[in-house]
């Protein structure tokens, strides 16, 4: 029966070459979609997810990471006096001004970390080193912004907030959920360049004691005014909702992969219905000759994994070079091969379930019909 399904294939090359573009852009469009969103939510929490720490610390009723408010004063040193806490260090997420060759300038978002201790260091600096971003107007560039910044690379000098700054290292695909480029420097640095008082911090980064209770540990910080605490998970998670739920992306984003997910099971679906139909009286001899519905289904559904499994290999040609081009342009689309193949086995099933019209058709047909002059 399979044999029979690939002739009845090369017997409509050219509407299965049809078919199989349809497929494969509409497949093409969803999945890039859904690198899109898979991207937007690892940039929404880039810096929790890869800041070493057990806990955070942040001020009270702040929905949105990118844009937090000052903590009170002296809640570093309640946060390192708590029972359970190993080491507490502060982070500031700073907006300022990149002044361009030209006179323009550029917003660039800056994330000041402890570089003492290291916590919240850049973790893909291709060049330079991090503890030399301690030194006064020190800051790394990523790759992704060299474009905007002039082109700027390891040792340019520049203003930001009207403060001298060199860029000492460079990271590569670090970037920020709303598109900024992100520079990484000491506190001081950073309070600097955002014109903020000499103790302001936004976050605190706990490390836990060993074998201290982690729910302990956020019952007691929960307790501060004016403070909330959450664990990484969770604040990660809070921030991913911010811009993916609140703002609306991730549903428009879902959407437009489901719509291309619809476009490709429809075309699909048409493709065999109408390949079924101008067949029909063949699969009417089929079961005249003793062939059992199952085994008729089988041509059919063998068709449509005939034509949806190269499909995907195309959208996923599409996905690669969609990546290239949005990689330069400093948006992140992001899907590993397991996300891959799991988007490939669902949308398989689905050109499977959309050729149940076309099962249901050859069902209906009575083998004696075939005989009828």
């Amino acid at each position: 029966m399979i044999g029979l399904a690939f002739q009845i294939i090369l017997h409509q090359k050219v509407r299965f070459f049809a078919a199989l573009m349809g497929v494969s852009v509409a497949a093409g469009l969803a999945f890039i979609q859904l690198g899109l969103y898979i991207g937007f939510k690892e940039n929404a929490s880039i810096i929790v997810d890869h800041t070493v720490g057990d806990l955070w610390v942040c001020s009270q009723h702040q929905d949105n990471f990118d844009f937090p408010k000052l903590l009170p004063p002296h809640s570093l040193d309640i946060v390192r006096s708590t029972r359970g806490v190993k080491s507490a260090h502060p982070m500031l997420i700073v907006f300022s001004h990149w002044k361009l060759e030209n006179g323009e300038e550029k917003t660039v978002q800056i994330v000041g970390y402890d570089t003492e201790h290291q916590v919240g260091r850049p973790w893909r600096l291709l060049r330079g080193f991090a503890e030399d971003l301690s030194e006064p107007g020190a800051v790394t560039l990523d790759t992704t912004s060299q474009r905007k910044l002039d082109n700027a690379d390891l040792g340019a000098t520049m203003e930001i907030g009207q403060v001298q700054a060199r860029v000492v290292g460079v990271t590569d695909g670090i970037r920020s959920f709303q598109g900024n480029p992100m520079l990484f420097t000491d506190l001081d640095n950073a309070r600097s360049f955002g014109h903020l008082p000499s103790d302001a911090i936004h976050y605190i980064i706990v490390e836990l004691e060993h074998g201290a209770s982690g729910a302990d540990v956020l019952t007691s910080l929960r307790g501060n005014d004016y403070t909330e605490a959450y664990t990484q998970n969770e604040f990660s998670k809070k921030a991913q909702d911010y811009w993916l739920n609140s703002t609306g992306a991730g549903p428009a984003l879902g959407m437009a992969a489901l719509m291309g997910l619809i476009v490709g099971v429809v075309v699909a679906g048409q493709v065999l219905y109408t390949s079924t139909l101008e067949h029909l009286k063949e699969y009417g001899t089929l079961k005249a000759m003793g062939a059992s519905n199952l085994q008729v289904t089988g041509v059919i559904m063998a068709q449509a994994v005939a034509g949806a499994v190269p499909a995907h290999i195309i959208a996923g040609g599409l996905l690669w070079v969609a990546g290239q081009f949005i990689g330069g342009a400093g948006i992140h689309l992001s899907i590993n091969f397991n996300e891959y193949c799991s988007a490939v086995v669902l949308t398989i099933m689905v050109c499977v379930l959309a050729s149940l019209l076309s099962v249901w058709k050859v069902m209906s047909v009575e083998p004696a019909e075939v005989f009828k002059g």
